[in-house]
């Protein structure tokens, strides 16, 4: 688990980036102690806002719980990830530092990237399970898959099922029904 000095060196990482002025159409996030910037494409933008809209069918336009590129600090060794998308439980609240815990998301969401891939299906699986996130979403614009993990245990994910982008499936939880009909390739 994160620890108060893991949670001050997290903030002094992102301070560091704040400072760096990130281009335009870059996320940064920590990973494992490092700075990674990857670059945000229209295809994964859409993706995401395609996404976000299933969300906000079930959960309304004004749902102030569905966070596109905000830091949520995760167990581990310095995770300060955004997430592309993160569905934040009804009547959570934001710590002092104006921060959701990961013990409040339902859900989190990654589009992968050339750049990202490794984290995605990598540390990042690893963590969302251990921090026993119960859904787990990774679309791949380049192969055309949904690959939705379900169900963490003793830090691994239980389920797991994959969609092609030509189909309309239900999240396990929360029940969301997403259309990756129209979503486009890489």
């Amino acid at each position: 688990m994160a620890t108060i000095e893991d949670s001050a060196q997290l903030d002094e990482m992102f301070a560091l980036i704040d400072a760096m002025n990130v281009p335009a159409g870059y996320r940064a996030e920590i990973i494992e102690g490092e700075i990674v910037l990857n670059p945000q494409h229209d295809v994964h933008s859409t993706i995401i806002r395609m996404f976000t809209r299933a969300l906000e069918a079930v959960r309304g336009m004004d749902y102030p719980g569905i966070l596109w590129d905000v830091r949520v600090d995760f167990p581990g060794c310095l995770n300060g990830f955004a997430p592309d998308v993160a569905l934040v439980r009804e009547g959570a609240e934001k710590t002092e530092k104006g921060l959701y815990q990961y013990q409040d998301l339902e859900l989190v969401a990654e589009v992968v990237s050339r750049s990202s891939r490794r984290d995605d299906f990598g540390s990042k699986l690893k963590t969302y399970a251990i921090a026993e996130i119960p859904t787990y979403v990774i679309a791949d614009p380049k192969t055309g898959f949904v690959h939705v993990f379900h169900a963490p245990f003793d830090g691994e994910y239980t389920d797991q099922a994959t969609y092609s982008f030509t189909s309309k499936f239900t999240l396990p939880f929360p029940e969301i029904v997403v259309d990756t009909t129209s979503w486009p390739r890489d």
